[in-house]
């Protein structure tokens, strides 16, 4: 970031280019990598697997409809002493490319994955079969070694191609100069309550509350230059892993909530949706024509595509319909969203990490332990 414009764009392009080819490749395997550890956490779980789905789904729905709401008190406290002139922002031409480009077929999405692991893991999981345990294990076994053997020596370069991608194409300075004063509310709002998520994880334990979030400092500067959910998940899960110490339940939450718990994008839109609103109507919603839409954004991120800016193009319907919101108000929004997206993808899976931990409290409270149980008849 410092030293940028000293290196050649023949460089930067290059540079770019191998970390868009690790993440096709990454993209390419991730369906395979959450099909195995999903089912093969769940059939760990046994007969608690559907208590533990049930939990799982009504917790982060409570958690997201929290950080919507919390953005919306933030933002409408506080937007309405902005001098709000919310332009449209300028892109540059010359947008970093990159020398070349690997495509890989998508076989299968992540949703697809994430379904059949939950149905095939509840399934073994009532009716073990040895032969489709020692698969599944197998599978568990050789994503894992990818993680850890393959992904995690790369992932310094990983990430190099896509700060140099930030630093030319100028996205954060434009952010800090046109829209500073939102931003600095988004960022601080994200911070803040990121740091009281840990909190309430650890039991209030400032100790735990440090070393829990240094250790997923490497997911949040990974989700913060990515800007993918999934593209971090496997920095995710291994930083998650530090902080839990049981690697079966991080292996099961974190791909299984990826998507759809995302805190960040839940208190960055919802206060970009309060500047935009202050922005053209000169003022902000009120509590009751606000809860409606918080309603149905919350039921809407269980469709969010895994994409930089996947959540606008879900809500947007949701924003004219219930908002009011202009097509020069969805253009305008999406385009500030897009470049507040790092922030908010840090966010998300540093909060993720938390949720882990604070579910994991949660489930322990119904007895239901998440182990390897059947190691012994998998080897048997």
């Amino acid at each position: 970031m410092l030293v940028g414009e000293y290196i050649s764009v023949d460089i930067k392009s290059f540079s770019y280019a191998i970390s868009l080819t690790m993440k096709h490749i990454l993209v390419f395997i991730l369906p395979f990598i959450i099909f195995s550890f999903l089912a093969y956490s769940l059939i760990s779980l046994g007969s608690g697997a559907v208590v533990f789905i049930a939990l799982l789904m009504g917790m982060v729905s409570l958690s997201n409809f929290i950080a919507i709401m919390t953005g919306y008190t933030i933002g409408a406290t506080f937007v309405p002493f902005f001098n709000i002139a919310m332009p449209a922002p300028v892109l540059d031409e010359h947008a970093l490319k990159p020398s070349f480009n690997i495509i890989l077929p998508k076989i299968i999405g992540n949703e697809p994955a994430i379904i059949s692991g939950v149905l095939i893991g509840l399934f073994f999981a009532f009716k073990p079969n040895t032969y489709a345990l020692a698969i599944i294990h197998k599978l568990n076994h050789l994503a894992a070694s990818f993680l850890k053997d393959i992904f995690l020596p790369l992932l310094p370069l990983f990430i190099l191609g896509f700060v140099f991608k930030l630093e030319h194409d100028r996205m954060l300075a434009t952010v800090l100069t046109v829209y500073g004063p939102v931003l600095l509310l988004v960022v601080s709002t994200q911070l803040f309550y990121t740091s009281f998520y840990y909190l309430l994880a650890v039991n209030f334990s400032l100790t735990k509350c440090i070393s829990s979030v240094r250790n997923m400092l490497p997911a949040t500067i990974t989700g913060f230059t990515t800007i993918s959910s999934a593209a971090t998940m496997p920095v995710t899960i291994m930083c998650t892993e530090k902080n839990l110490n049981n690697s079966s339940m991080t292996r099961t939450i974190i791909p299984a909530t990826a998507n759809i718990h995302t805190v960040g994008s839940a208190l960055g839109l919802t206060i970009l949706c309060m500047a935009t609103m202050q922005a053209f109507y000169g003022d902000v919603p009120s509590f009751m024509a606000f809860i409606e839409f918080a309603i149905f954004y919350t039921i809407a991120k269980y469709a969010v595509a895994g994409i930089p800016g996947g959540v606008v193009i879900v809500v947007t319907p949701l924003l004219e319909s219930y908002l009011g919101f202009s097509p020069e108000m969805v253009g305008l929004i999406t385009a500030v969203y897009l470049l507040f997206d790092p922030f908010g993808t840090a966010t998300n899976v540093t909060c993720n990490g938390a949720f882990a931990i604070l579910f994991s409290r949660v489930f322990k409270m119904f007895g239901k332990e998440l182990e390897v149980e059947n190691k012994v008849r998998i080897k048997a």
